[in-house]
């Protein structure tokens, strides 16, 4: 069954840019999706169209077989919710426990529910009770994505729209966060990554959609995807560091992940023995 389903979405903005262009996919329910491309590829007002914040110029977006257009709210946030590259325009009040309570409370979540799923939704964000009376603004980025991660999955949401979650963090709290998301999605949840990132698609995703000008220019396996690179090249992308690498000492093999070379440099460890 699919989750997001678009036909022919097309979408222009009031100066008459045209930021999609006959746009025709399904995302499955289940599914860690990385939708890749460079600034202005779409791939923001995608994310937008699929939550329901733009309606499209023309075309449909379906969500579980349903016009977005017809879901009420707070409706479709209960199926999917949306978290935008500039969080700060998403938190809406003043402590982090105020924001965590906030999308529970305005869908009219059960306060013994609340109560019920509170300790284990902080437990598993890592989010400690020291922090709860803290501004939500005052907090570093990789803690607010968590944060209002955390008001989604008290509210029973299970699958996500994540915009460009990495920009902005180090490489730590780059995987922190998206190991969240994978979690999620072993649970049973579905995650569609908006990002420019390949190095995280190459760990996570199991599908890319690529995306150019509006346009969707390839959509496949991840690795079919990102070992294609001639693909990437065309398409302003540089490919993993270990695919660098890997065609730089002359290995033919596709090779996307450190311990792939490793393996097949027949390295037992990138650590020397004492």
């Amino acid at each position: 069954m699919y989750l997001v389903k678009t036909e022919n979405l097309v979408f222009e903005y009031p100066d008459g840019t045209r930021a999609l262009d006959s746009i025709s996919l399904e995302i499955r329910e289940g599914e860690f999706v990385g939708v890749l491309g460079n600034n202005g590829s779409g791939k923001t007002t995608l994310a937008k169209c699929l939550a329901g914040l733009l309606k499209p110029t023309s075309g449909l977006v379906l969500i579980k077989g349903k016009d977005v257009k017809r879901y009420r709210r707070g409706e479709l946030i209960r199926i999917i919710g949306y978290i935008s590259q500039d969080i700060n325009t998403q938190l809406l009040n003043v402590s982090v426990l105020e924001e965590i309570l906030f999308t529970p409370r305005i869908l009219n979540v059960g306060e013994d529910l609340i109560k019920d799923r509170f300790d284990e939704v902080l437990s598993q964000l890592e989010i400690g009770r020291e922090i709860l009376e803290k501004p939500v603004l005052s907090l570093p980025r990789h803690v607010k994505l968590r944060v209002l991660l955390a008001s989604y999955l008290l509210a029973g949401t299970k699958n996500f729209i994540v915009d460009e979650p990495t920009t902005g963090q180090d490489w730590y709290h780059s995987i922190k966060f998206v190991e969240f998301l994978r979690r999620l999605r072993e649970n049973g949840g579905t995650v569609i990554l908006i990002t420019h990132d390949v190095e995280i698609l190459s760990k996570y995703s199991e599908r890319v959609i690529l995306m150019n000008s509006g346009r969707v220019v390839a959509d496949g396996e991840t690795r079919e995807i990102l070992c294609d690179l001639e693909l990437l090249r065309m398409n302003s992308l540089l490919p993993t560091y270990t695919a660098q690498l890997a065609k730089e000492i002359s290995i033919e093999n596709c090779v996307l992940l450190p311990e792939e070379l490793i393996r097949i440099l027949g390295f037992k460890s990138l650590h020397p023995s004492y």
